[in-house]
């Protein structure tokens, strides 16, 4: 399970590309390690130091390092982590005993104070019994390389008196089955867009108690979306099997499901299809949310979607639907009862990017026509806004009332002609998903969840018995940039409430040519099968 603190433990890999790409062929040389990767080294030791200060002298400690799939590569990293580590050791063994003060003039024990600074200042030891037990945490420290060709055994068991203390640097058998005692500190550079990987992954993200406050996580913030969906996916099955249990039902009857997350995350590999076959996915659009954080950035797309949200703002002032605020602070016009051809009209017009794939009109527009005449007939429609305006923000008055835009960044994977919203590919802010229900509901919501006071939007699509479409018109630029100047980009979500009617799920083909085209070779490193590959 995702971590609920991730501010607190998750650390942003963005240094990553001119050292350790992402993508890399097997012939890649390792010449140097990223900045983050050694200051994730540096943590490891450091959190060692405090265990140990804390008593926990016989307690496995690991750190895990998954960067690559190709075996030669994972070499590399593993001899250029040790060759870092006998450095940490080699300062410490000379310096480390010096007085604080004269310690710090070794620059890898400078280094370490100030990770300790930024990571463990807060915990309840200074760092001078810090720098005490630095050689004790350092000294047994093993680099070793756990993949399908290498030699190397991690026995806890063995080690069960004296505690293994380990930095394990692999991939795929990483990913399958391999549990790491005392996991504190995880660097994991990947771009696996499968459930049963990312699923496989996520038992590096829960700890035992004891040393919490000291694990620390590295990975890319779009990573951390993939494991925030996850999560909520896991969460959902488990609130399905509580209802399952209480109903005395099985699962065939209940009809469990798996939810598909927008553009992003598959359920199986593409490369299990032939070539040029097709894949048909089945999504049922009952309870979900769905909302284009993948958009094409062609002039002709752009404007077209300016012009399909200022169609849909007239012709709700046609039928006599003006906007009025939205209560309980969420920013923005609020339409209620909005006839569904209105909708369904925008959702026609809009250009979707193809490569959002949960979000394509035909689709989408199918399934609300087998509901247009019962649940889905009227909708709420939220034109989001901010609440005030932002002098170096983007105010937008074309649809006959002023939108303060939302500023959104633009994510590290976009280019010329795809603009991805944020590296985690989110639209919509939280709590958006409240728009339109009333104050009872959302308390009725929020009391009903059992989880801590972090509410997810999915609590308030539970009890909707409207569809709301919020339309979004977007200043697309980094925070501080003056983005008065620019026009706004306009993307779409729909919170769709749950159906009592029969669920017809909606088709999605794509081909191997379309994974090609829109996700490249990412999902190939996963399940290739050649030598040159396997771990």
């Amino acid at each position: 399970m995702f971590l609920r603190e991730a501010s607190r433990v998750v650390r942003y890999i963005e240094d990553n590309e001119d050292r350790l790409p992402l993508k890399h062929a097997t012939s890649f040389v390792v010449n140097a390690l990223p900045e983050s990767l050694l200051t994730a080294v540096r943590t490891f030791v450091l959190a060692r130091a405090i265990r140990l200060a804390r008593g926990h002298e016989t307690a496995h400690c690991s750190m895990l390092v998954n960067a690559s799939v190709k075996n030669a590569v994972q070499r590399q990293l593993r001899n250029e982590i040790h060759n870092f580590m006998e450095t940490i050791k080699s300062s410490i063994r000379i310096n480390g005993s010096l007085p604080p003060e004269e310690a710090l003039r070794d620059a890898e024990i400078a280094a370490l104070h100030n990770a300790w600074r930024l990571e463990y200042g807060d915990t309840e030891f200074d760092w001078p019994v810090v720098l005490a037990h630095l050689h004790d945490a350092a000294a047994p420290i093993r680099v070793v390389l756990i993949n399908s060709q290498s030699a190397e055994v991690l026995d806890y068991n063995q080690q069960a008196k004296t505690g293994l203390s380990v930095i394990a640097v692999g991939g795929f058998s990483l990913s399958r089955g391999l549990t790491l005692e005392g996991l504190m500190t995880s660097y994991f550079l990947r771009n696996s867009m499968m459930y049963d990987t990312l699923m496989q992954m996520g038992r590096w993200f829960g700890y035992r108690p004891g040393y919490e406050d000291l694990c620390r996580v590295w990975m890319p913030e779009e990573a951390e979306g993939w494991y925030t969906h996850i999560a909520d996916a896991i969460e959902e099955l488990r609130e399905e099997l509580r209802v399952m249990q209480a109903a005395n039902a099985t699962p065939v009857q209940f009809g469990l499901k798996v939810r598909s997350h927008p553009d992003t995350l598959v359920v199986t590999a593409r490369n299990k299809m032939g070539s040029g076959e097709k894949l048909v996915v089945s999504i049922g659009l009952g309870e979900t949310f769905a909302e284009t954080a993948i958009l094409r950035r062609d002039a002709a797309a752009l404007d077209g979607n300016r012009a399909a949200a200022k169609r849909l703002a007239d012709g709700l002032a046609a039928a006599g639907l003006p906007p009025s605020d939205v209560p309980l602070g969420t920013g923005g016009y609020l339409i209620r009862d909005a006839p569904v051809a209105l909708v369904e009209q925008f959702i026609g017009e809009f250009r979707n990017h193809p490569g959002s794939l949960l979000t394509e009109s035909e689709p989408v527009r199918r399934y609300i026509q087998d509901r247009r005449s019962g649940e889905l007939a009227y909708w709420n429609v939220l034109f989001a806004s901010l609440r005030q305006e932002d002098p170096f923000g983007l105010t937008d008055r074309s649809l006959g009332f002023s939108i303060h835009c939302q500023r959104r960044s633009e994510g590290a994977r976009s280019d010329r002609d795809t603009l991805r919203v944020t590296n985690k590919q989110r639209v919509a802010s939280r709590g958006a998903e409240k728009a339109g229900l009333s104050s009872t509901e959302i308390a009725a919501a929020e009391s009903a969840y059992t989880g801590n006071e972090n509410f997810p939007d999915r609590i308030y699509r539970k009890i909707r018995t409207q569809p709301l479409l919020i339309v979004h018109l977007l200043a697309i630029g980094k925070d501080g940039e003056d983005l008065s100047g620019k026009s706004p980009v306009v993307a779409w979500s729909i919170s769709f409430p749950k159906t009592e009617l029969e669920e017809k799920k909606v088709e999605y083909v794509v081909n191997t040519t379309w994974w090609k085209e829109h996700y490249g070779d990412d999902l190939d490193d996963e399940e290739m099968e050649g030598d040159e590959y396997r771990d």
